[in-house]
């Protein structure tokens, strides 16, 4: 029997960088070259890179953005009734909050609109219109979800409702009649606004109303809510989400917002510097966990509150529902990984696991912790209230999961989401062969795909490097998240000084490379590590801030142990590379053929004297030995 390899196997260090494309700025230079490879040019990019520019007028790029701003504007002074249907994960509540509260504080009667997770499933439906439409509502605004209800959408249409869609979700390929739709779809090419999630579409439209009403959005919480649903969804940290998060985040301590003030004092974090990463494994979790196994309306409840007595109660029932959540993910994720372990037995590129019991709310976590361990696409499902079963999808970006479903729509009740993460509906008696048909296509998909998992540092340095001011440029290239990663470090030969085991499963040392000392930490770690083993370490630079003091750690992404000699891949060929006592560069094919270089000499004469090819291999061997960044 195999078993699945927790442990990372395979580091891809990055490439040489050519001397000549370092500038001479005030950034870093490791953290130039780190830029460098992320494909910015440092000499026409850095400055929009470090403080990006202004976006351009977005009703230059949402042709419905003008017609859907004046519409809810016009509902705003006649103190309309207005239903702001939403979704229950945190990226759909905080885009419901979002709105709730602007319009509100305008003059309309804005109301949420959430879908129960177990008895509606995603997005709007027609139970939901019926409800609108017996309250007498006239206006409908969607929120992270809408473009694909084909039923609802033709419902609120011929019950003569004004239905403005803001969603991200794909568009189907289906003309359909609302009042206005407002996706990034839509945009041009290129456009900053492609990336918005679906709080950044609502907040998007809220900026874009207050400017016409000279409305100042700072006297809501906007810009906490923006923040939140962004991170949550994992939307990219590219054009308009990049901008606004680098201006919002530094003021979300700010905030006026009583609810969210009680989140991040029973979090205490209310006195540190907030960060996407608090954002992403503290706040969200906390929201989602609400949305998942219980009503939304909760949580919505907490943060358009105004009464410290009704907030301390709500505060109370959410971190209840929060330990709950995290008690069922537990459980679930147990007996998932012994049917995902079996199903790796047996050589399946696509894991499919279903059991009648679990929740609903839990399998979309669950999913992508299996897809972590094993690194394949998988799909948890469980049975909902109404005998049919839901299925969430996590990808291992090696797949399109959306399009895999594509595939086998006639399997599905209905289903949907992005190449990374979907979901959908389907009866009992299906799952075996929607099973079967997920399993074939990737297998197909992965005919010419290395399946190992690896990780790409983004650079080599010295732990005496690694300082305050280090940290504080290393913040100036975020707020990091997808498509700008925390960029991942690496550090040769580094002795344990001391070594604790922590409750759960981690470990912290005191590690040195010969240069200075640091704290790490590696979580859910089972190696068997002793004092004055040499290590290798991949890892994360964090500021760890505990009990006011603010002190620099590495959180350790993969170590490995040292060893003096280290073998090179380059054009399927390879070399066994050392630094020999005389700190010369040794490197030998396998044909016993060797070449080196001396460091005490300059690295010109080196150059003269070498090949081509040498010169090459010399460079990606200085990497490799951690002579170079």
């Amino acid at each position: 029997m195999k078993t699945v390899n927790n442990q990372i196997s395979r580091w891809i260090l990055p490439k040489p960088i050519n001397e000549e494309e370092i500038e001479h700025c005030t950034l870093n230079y490791t953290l130039q070259k780190v830029l460098i490879r992320r494909g910015i040019d440092l000499n026409n990019a850095l400055e929009d890179y470090l403080t990006p520019t202004q976006l351009p007028n977005p009703e230059d790029h949402f042709n419905d953005l003008e017609k859907a701003s004046q519409r809810i504007i016009e509902a705003c002074s006649k103190k309309e009734k207005i239903a702001i249907c939403g979704d229950y994960d945190a990226d759909g509540i905080t885009s419901t909050v979002l709105l709730i509260e602007l319009l509100s504080q305008l003059g309309a009667k804005a109301e949420p609109f959430i879908p129960s997770r177990q008895d509606e499933g995603y997005g709007l439906n027609i139970n939901m219109i019926n409800k609108i439409h017996d309250k007498q509502v006239k206006l409908i605004i969607t929120v992270d979800n809408g473009i694909s209800s084909i039923d609802a959408i033709k419902k609120s249409s011929k019950l003569g409702i004004d239905l403005i869609i803001t969603d991200h979700h794909k568009i189907p390929n289906i003309k359909l009649d609302f009042f206005s739709l407002i996706h990034p779809e839509r945009t041009p090419v290129n456009s900053p606004y492609k990336y918005l999630a679906g709080v950044g579409i609502a907040y998007l439209l809220a900026k874009n109303i207050c400017n016409k009403l000279n409305y100042d959005i700072n006297k809501t919480t906007a810009n906490v809510f923006f923040i939140i649903g962004t991170v949550a969804d994992m939307a990219p940290l590219k054009g308009a989400n990049r901008k606004w998060l680098k201006e919002c985040l530094p003021k979300i301590n700010s905030t006026k917002n009583k609810g969210f003030i009680s989140i991040m004092k029973k979090l205490s974090i209310d006195k540190e510097v907030i960060t996407t990463e608090d954002i992403g494994y503290k706040i969200a979790p906390l929201i989602n966990a609400v949305g998942r196994i219980g009503d939304p309306k909760l949580i919505i409840d907490l943060l358009t509150n105004d009464s410290t007595k009704c907030i301390d109660k709500l505060i109370e029932e959410c971190f209840s529902m929060h330990r709950e959540r995290k008690r069922l993910t537990t459980l679930i994720e147990q007996e998932a990984h012994e049917i995902a372990q079996c199903q790796y037995n047996e050589n399946r590129k696509f894991l499919v696991l279903s059991k009648r019991k679990w929740h609903p709310g839990i399998i979309g976590i669950v999913a992508a912790r299996i897809v972590d361990k094993f690194n394949l696409p998988t799909a948890i499902l469980a049975i909902a209230n109404d005998g049919n079963f839901r299925g969430s999808i996590r990808s291992n970006n090696r797949l399109k999961v959306n399009k895999a479903l594509d595939e086998c729509k006639d399997l599905l009740i209905s289903h949907g989401g992005h190449s990374a993460a979907a979901g959908f509906s389907i009866k009992e008696d299906n799952i075996n062969e929607l099973s079967e048909n997920l399993n074939k296509i990737a297998i197909r998909e992965f005919r010419n795909i290395d399946l190992d998992k690896s990780i790409k540092p983004d650079a080599y340095v010295r732990l005496a490097d690694i300082n305050h001011d280090f940290y504080r440029q290393l913040c100036l290239i975020g707020p990091f998240g997808i498509m700008n990663p925390a960029p991942i470090f690496w550090t040769r030969k580094c002795r344990i000084i001391d070594i604790y085991h922590l409750n759960g499963g981690h470990i912290k040392m005191t590690l040195d490379d010969g240069s200075s000392s640091i704290i790490a930490v590696k979580w859910n770690e089972t190696t068997k590590l002793k004092k004055n083993d040499l290590i290798d370490i991949a890892f994360y630079i964090e500021m760890n801030r505990w009990k006011k003091i603010n002190k620099i750690q590495l959180n350790i992404v993969d170590m490995k142990n040292h060893t003096k000699i280290v073998e090179l891949k380059l054009h399927n060929r390879f070399y066994k590379c050392q630094l020999t006592d005389k700190k010369e560069i040794l490197i030998t094919n396998t044909k016993g053929e060797s070449i080196r270089s001396d460091y005490s000499k300059n690295t010109e004469n080196i150059d003269n004297n070498e090949s081509d090819f040498a010169k090459k291999i010399l460079s990606f061997a200085e990497i490799a030995l951690g002579k170079a960044a």
